[in-house]
């Protein structure tokens, strides 16, 4: 498998993120979280401008929730092609709520600010290492539950 074939043919976007009817196979699932993760990615750093931080933060949450919608429906398409019902998508967002909880928990420490840091400088500092905690999440989490996505295979008859 090569780099390319995790990246989403724009012409298949709207049927693979949209719409929770029909199934999408391994690579098509790969496709859409990778899309869905990374347009994540680019307003969570976008949030980080100076001065444009604010409208990309406001944009970034309406993107947001487009993006649990086209998770919810790409994780129900995979979950049909594997011969399951789609509500099993409401275990992953569990096993996704818990793993994050967890993951954070972890990363809490390892990204915090000195106490010792003039109120300015905390403030810049939480807020780029508050980011990189996310993204770390983010990836972590929908790596693991892509992963286990991607190997899914339909029961037996």
């Amino acid at each position: 498998m090569a780099l390319n074939d995790f990246i989403i043919n724009p012409k298949d976007a709207t049927r693979i993120l949209f719409g929770a009817s029909g199934k999408l196979g391994p690579m098509e699932f790969a496709q859409g979280l990778v899309a869905i993760v990374a347009v994540n990615i680019l307003f969570q750093i976008l949030a980080l401008l100076p001065g444009l931080g604010m409208l990309f933060g406001l944009i970034g949450l309406l993107v947001g929730l487009v993006s649990i919608f086209a998770w919810v429906c790409i994780f129900s398409k995979r979950f049909h092609d594997a011969g399951q019902s789609g509500w099993m998508t409401l275990a992953a967002i569990a096993v996704a709520i818990v793993l994050s909880i967890v993951i954070n928990m972890i990363l809490a420490p390892v990204f915090g600010v000195s106490m010792t840091m003039d109120m300015t400088s905390m403030q810049q500092a939480y807020g780029a290492n508050r980011i990189v905690m996310q993204i770390l999440s983010t990836v972590i989490v929908n790596g693991a539950l892509g992963f286990y996505m991607f190997r899914l295979k339909p029961k037996a008859v």
